[in-house]
């Protein structure tokens, strides 16, 4: 099974054993946007299992 990138990623295809480790790099080294749109997903991801969020900071 592979990926195969459409719109800006047209011409990518990435096979399921590279599948985790292409994302990763794109998440920590693409563009300033990549990287904040990771961020903020991850920890709304981390953070929504045994975390309560108490909203002082």
């Amino acid at each position: 099974m592979y990926y195969e990138g459409i719109g800006p990623e047209q011409g990518t295809v990435v096979n399921d054993e590279d599948a985790y480790a292409y994302a990763l790099e794109r998440c920590l080294s693409g563009t300033e946007e990549d990287k904040q749109e990771f961020r903020e997903m991850l920890v709304e991801w981390f953070y929504s299992g045994n975390w309560i969020n108490n909203g002082k900071c």
